[in-house]
């Protein structure tokens, strides 16, 4: 069984976002068919490579080898730390002699790397220089525009550029993430595809389904599930729900959490019907899911995919969404279920949109829903790996 080497900046239980939770599902996917090992970055300072089975699958996190360790979610630094972070992270010279130890004892068929922040360009390099193909996986815009400093994200995207060349097989998981990239002059060498996220599904998500109600003539429950960040659009959601009658929307549930908190609490003022619900653990998205009537995702930035959307079509629950980035590519109906982004009319319009619906119509658009989810599944995951990880098996980078 060939070895495959999956590489992230972290690894569940460290999880800041569904990056990490598509890395999980992807590595334990895989390693139904090859031998799947996991290269990240610990918590732990002390100079030594922390060895634990997860699931079946050995998971190596490394010292992180920097300022601080991008895991620690309560990371209070100044701003000449994470400049100085940066700077470090662009080739970490002793992330690069700890994974060329790595590579050179267990000896991958091929390497598969997500996101590299904290690993830094070294893995590709060090893959190089042991002609071990890469193959990189597209989750977000850090290779083109890292941080909010343009100087800064100009010589970072020269220098990723031309690391870029090194990479075998590059994948995106929306086409708009794959062209942003490649019209800028990436991935000049490599195969180009696309693979779209999957969401795990499991027996309790389709019993979620079944149970769920249509409720017909009744004021909505709608759900926003998310970060709480400008880029998140909920200030629009908000003011859309503030537009309309307590007839048409009953409660607005925002689950998450984030720095805007506060400020959205204060945009809210005395409306009652809008309830911050805070962060859900991972178990409990599904449950909450499935008891709205609607989930909205008011994105203002061009989001590489929308994990949201997938979890609540697997639940039943229809989507209505910005117009931007991959999110497109993944709803059920772009025209019928995606709004014009920073506008809380468009929002309006959707919500009331769906009132409207007859309850016929709504409850074939719960079936719709869920068959739409089946088509991001494990075996499509698989299948699409395996063409692109048996052909660089077969012929080499």
């Amino acid at each position: 069984m060939e070895k495959v080497l999956i590489a992230h900046s972290l690894y569940p239980p460290h999880i800041i976002g569904g990056a990490e939770i598509s890395t999980q599902i992807l590595a334990q996917t895989m390693n139904r068919h090859y031998d799947v090992k996991v290269i990240t970055v610990g918590g732990h300072e002390k100079r030594e490579v922390r060895t634990e089975i997860i699931n079946g699958i050995e998971i190596s996190r490394l010292p992180y080898n920097n300022r601080y360790w991008i895991g620690n979610s309560v990371q209070e630094t100044s701003a000449a730390n994470k400049m100085m972070w940066r700077v470090q992270d662009i080739f970490n010279i002793k992330q690069y002699r700890y994974i060329k130890a790595y590579l050179a004892r267990v000896q991958p068929a091929i390497i598969h790397t997500q996101n590299i922040p904290g690993l830094s360009l070294a893995i590709w390099k060090a893959a190089h220089e042991l002609n071990i193909p890469v193959v990189h996986t597209l989750r977000d815009f850090s290779l083109i525009d890292p941080i909010k400093i343009s100087a800064y994200s100009r010589l970072y995207r020269q220098i990723s550029r031309r690391y870029s060349r090194m990479i075998s097989s590059v994948i995106g998981i929306s086409n708009h993430i794959l062209g942003s990239h490649t019209t800028l002059g990436f991935f000049e060498r490599s195969s180009k595809h696309v693979i779209h996220n999957i969401v795990e599904e499991n027996n309790n998500v389709q019993e979620l389904y079944a149970e769920k109600e249509i409720h017909h003539h009744q004021p909505l429950n709608i759900g926003y599930f998310g970060q709480l960040t400008e880029v998140k659009g909920v200030h629009y959601l908000i003011d859309a729900v503030k537009s309309l009658g307590q007839d048409i929307v009953g409660t607005l549930h925002i689950f998450g959490d984030g720095p805007l908190l506060q400020h959205l609490k204060q945009l809210v003022g005395s409306e009652s019907r809008i309830i911050f619900r805070g962060k859900l653990d991972k178990s409990q998205i599904s449950p909450q899911m499935k008891e709205m009537d609607l989930t909205v995702v008011p994105s203002t930035w061009a989001e590489p995919f929308g994990r949201v959307v997938i979890e609540s079509y697997q639940v039943g629950t229809p989507v209505y969404a910005s117009r931007v980035g991959g999110m497109a590519e993944i709803l059920l109906d772009t025209d019928e279920f995606a709004f014009t982004s920073h506008s809380s009319e468009s929002i309006t319009q959707s919500i009331l949109q769906y009132y409207h619906m007859s309850e016929q119509k709504k409850i074939n658009l719960k079936k719709r829903c869920y068959q739409h989810s089946q088509l991001f599944n494990e075996n499509y995951l698989l299948q699409k790996h395996m063409d692109i990880y048996e052909k660089l098996i077969r012929h080499g980078g």
